[in-house]
């Protein structure tokens, strides 16, 4: 039964990543809700680790120095790289924190949720730096360059769909719109930094928190659709970024003859030798697949986020009148 449910999570998590890690992290948060509230302190130094083994590196290369890549490491380096692509904490982080402003606290889960709101947004920096430290210092020059310099970038990356390719890299340089706008709303939601700002101004500065959620929207929106369309990267030089292009068995995302879900399960099962059936972890989705599938999920995340704030709002404006 374990091994059963194991293995659906790991299809689930396959298939519907952010949809799963946003559960995940909401059960999670839950939970320990008391004990993030409690513990805050040690959870910021727990889950800033990853931040600081990636940055300890990418500090010593701007100076010319070569250290230890942590990485590296077995499981640790998992946690670093889910760090960076952000899809696996930072961003499902975010949409929780956005979605206790659109449900009702009297909900006892929601009202656990706010208590640790402040909680949420601190340790949510950390993978948000993360994947800016990495991301925007490697794809926001490419990406620019397309603007500026638009023939030269044409002659070394490599653009199947110049729709696809622009796409992609105006997300890339909205990254660096994000990152400014969420700079400040992370550093007030430190008790000290808000307290000195006064209540008003808080309240005032808050309300970005609307732009940055709708930019998020397209940020991730225009990954997907920029993948999709230009499967090959064009981000400029030639490298694909990770999040436009998946290898299947080394293939390219988009030349791969991916066999059929029933081919693969029955191989596996042959490989296997003792004619068990597959299962749900053995399920293999084409890139290409996930893609659409990530992209459908943004729309019904940001998209209930929104009905549910209207709904929200439209209900308080009826309670006044």
């Amino acid at each position: 039964m374990i091994k059963i449910l194991f293995d659906l999570l790991q299809f689930l998590y396959s298939a519907l990543p952010l949809i799963t890690c946003v559960t995940a992290f909401t059960l999670l948060s839950v939970l320990l809700s008391k004990s993030i509230k409690k513990y805050a302190i040690v959870y910021y130094i727990v889950l800033g680790l990853p931040f600081v083994m990636v940055a300890i590196p990418f500090i010593g290369r701007i100076f010319g120095v070569e250290t230890f890549g942590f990485s590296r490491v077995p499981f640790l380096g998992g946690i670093i790289r889910d760090y960076i692509h952000a899809g696996t904490f930072g961003f499902p982080l975010l949409i929780i924190i956005m979605y206790m402003g659109a449900l009702n606290p009297r909900i006892s889960w929601v009202n656990k949720l706010m208590s640790i709101r402040k909680e949420l947004s601190i340790i949510s920096g950390f993978p948000i730096f993360t994947h800016s430290l990495i991301r925007v210092s490697n794809n926001f020059p490419k990406a620019l360059k397309y603007f500026t310099h638009h023939d030269e970038y044409m002659e070394t990356a490599k653009v199947v769909n110049e729709t696809g390719a622009w796409i992609s890299n105006f997300s890339f340089v909205l990254g660096i719109v994000l990152l400014i706008i969420f700079i400040p709303l992370w550093v007030t939601s430190f008790d000290s930094v808000r307290k000195r700002m006064g209540g008003v101004k808080w309240k005032k500065l808050q309300k970005w928190s609307y732009v940055l959620y709708a930019l998020l929207f397209i940020h991730a929106v225009c990954i997907q659709v920029g993948g999709i369309l230009n499967p090959r990267g064009g981000s400029g030089g030639g490298r694909a970024p990770v999040e436009n292009i998946q290898n299947v068995r080394g293939q390219s995302a988009g030349t791969a003859d991916y066999p059929s879900v029933k081919n693969k399960i029955s191989a596996n099962a042959e490989k296997d030798g003792r004619g068990q059936s597959a299962g749900a972890a053995d399920i293999k989705i084409n890139p290409r697949t996930k893609q659409y599938i990530h992209l459908i999920s943004l729309v019904l995340i940001f998209g209930s986020y929104l009905y549910l704030r209207l709904r929200k709002r439209k209900k308080h404006q009826g309670q006044r009148i």
